[in-house]
């Protein structure tokens, strides 16, 4: 018993020391997965590192509907977090965090969710310079989006699908390839005519392209009929691209809208960019009628108290028109030293200054060449596009510009939610009781919010004219909050209906119906449903 006894006590002392040591180790791991744990809670979960946006916010319970199926997603999940894009990680790493949620059979499924985290990747790629790299991840959200039955969805292609042409345009840019990125960022446009989230936020390219393309004119043409304030936007396209008789015909356009609204103070630089353009196509008289618009209505806001903020934009505008002038009455020598007498040339569109440029160069003697003259058209149109792609690449650090690339799914009730203020056109809660003092513009409210009330407002528009018995509309979406619209109800003969602007009633409601549907047709898919 002895011996026993001893061998016992010999054999207990190992035993105590292991079972130490279990707990030890057990501490320890409690310890990592307390230090993990405070480690996740400031860093943020792996989605907001990835892409900043939280789990189980996709609307990927309404999609399931449109593609036949039935989803609980997110119905017993914990409480998401709160977006918080500053926990976004930043290139290789920020990679990392998204192939932990992409690549890991345990983690993100639904592929809603998995879409935007996958071109977050590809976004993460571009902020390490890896293009191609990029590239392959645009068309991976692009596979899985067709294999899960997403694309070709008229909700899913307005918002989320829009993201994949936007991404693939940024990559195409940094791989030097402009009209690649141009012709990216605009292929999706030809659906959404009437969809100004698309059109005012696709990527554009202009410092970059000698031409203007058709998509990208078929963009401009789209926006200005919803949007005017694009007019100064085309008119200075079709001014670089030396079409100044159209640029003239757009900005009397932009003249046109602004005297419509009739405000107590108009601005007078449409006035006078009118008048430049109307001088380099060679109408001097109406060149010197809109430049004598321009001088009156500064004088009078002068007299009234209500001088312009941008009076010496409209100067320096009319100074050129000066130029102008002096050369088509051959005072060549006179113009070019008035030109070149300034460094530079800001408040003109760049397209009037590189052609005043090229013409005042046309036999210009050596010594004349200085100042604004100094260097060519061809000079100034480079140095302008490096500095823009500078400006753009410089945007790849800051965590914020690529990833508004990435537009969330537009949930499909949020546009059937609007369908009975839509359609609603006698006594309509929308429309305001009068028109706008002084005008025949109505103000028509947004329904909803985002891309629903928007497209609301111009679906409810259409409407509206075809109870009139009007055959359509002009109209100016306000794109700041509140969401509204201002719309005249119109027929294209009558006068002061121009039609660049007009917009058929007809058109917008079988471009817009089929996404926000009469209360009557969601009666019937209902009743369709149940049987």
């Amino acid at each position: 018993m002895a011996t026993a006894a001893l061998a016992a006590l010999a054999l207990g002392a190992p035993l105590a020391q292991a079972a130490d040591a279990t707990k030890e180790q057990q501490a320890a791991a409690e310890a990592a997965r307390v230090a993990e744990r405070e480690e996740m809670k400031r860093l943020g979960s792996y989605y907001l590192r990835c892409d900043g946006e939280p789990n189980n916010t996709t609307g990927g319970e309404d999609f399931a509907r449109l593609v036949g199926a039935v989803t609980l997603l997110g119905i017993f999940a914990p409480s998401p977090e709160a977006p918080d894009p500053a926990k976004r990680l930043f290139a290789e790493k920020g990679v990392e965090a998204c192939t932990h949620l992409l690549d890991d059979p345990k983690e993100e499924t639904n592929k809603i969710r998995r879409i935007p985290l996958i071109l977050a990747r590809a976004l993460h790629h571009i902020e390490g310079k890896s293009y191609t790299a990029a590239l392959i991840e645009v068309e991976k959200a692009r596979a899985e989006a067709k294999g899960a039955g997403l694309t070709g969805n008229l909700y899913f292609d307005r918002s989320m699908g829009f993201s994949f042409d936007q991404v693939e345009s940024v990559i195409q840019l940094r791989l030097d390839d402009p009209a690649k990125a141009e012709e990216a960022s605009l292929r999706s446009l030809g659906g959404p005519q009437y969809g100004i989230v698309q059109l005012l936020t696709a990527e554009t390219y202009d410092q970059f392209l000698h031409d203007l393309s058709p998509a990208r004119e078929a963009q401009l043409k789209s926006l200005v009929r919803i949007f005017p304030a694009a007019l100064v936007v085309y008119a200075s396209r079709l001014e670089e691209v030396g079409r100044f008789a159209d640029a003239a015909r757009y900005r009397e356009l932009v003249i046109e809208v602004l005297e419509a609204q009739k405000p107590e103070f108009k601005g007078s630089l449409p006035y006078a960019l009118a008048a430049l353009d109307h001088a380099l196509v060679g109408d001097s008289a109406r060149a010197a009628a809109r430049e004598n618009d321009a001088r009156t209505n500064m004088d009078s806001r002068v007299a009234a108290g209500k001088a312009e903020d941008n009076a010496a934009a409209v100067v320096e505008v009319l100074d050129l028109l000066g130029i102008t002038n002096l050369a088509a009455t051959g005072k060549l020598t006179e113009a070019r030293r008035t030109f070149a007498a300034r460094s530079q040339w800001l408040s003109p569109g760049f397209g009037t200054v590189l052609e005043v440029n090229r013409r005042l160069r046309k036999g210009a003697a050596p010594e004349e060449l200085f100042g604004a003259l100094a260097k060519t058209p061809e000079v100034l149109w480079t140095e302008r596009r490096d500095k823009e792609r500078i400006r753009r690449l410089a945007t790849d650090s800051d965590n914020k510009t690529l990833f508004s690339n990435i537009f969330s799914y537009e949930s499909i009730k949020d546009f059937e939610g609007t369908s009975k203020a839509v359609y609603r056109t006698d006594k309509s809660r929308l429309l305001l009781g009068e028109p706008i003092k002084r005008s025949q513009h109505w103000v028509i409210l947004s329904p909803g919010n985002g891309l629903a009330g928007l497209d609301g407002i111009v679906l409810h528009a259409a409407l509206l004219a075809k109870a009139r018995a009007k055959k359509g509309m002009l109209m100016n979406l306000h794109v700041s909050r509140p969401l509204y619209g201002e719309v005249s109800f119109v027929n294209p003969d009558e006068p002061g209906v121009s039609p660049e602007l007009y917009i058929d009633a007809e058109a917008v409601i079988a471009a817009l119906s089929p996404l926000i549907p009469s209360p009557e047709t969601l009666a019937q898919r209902k009743g369709a449903v149940k049987h």
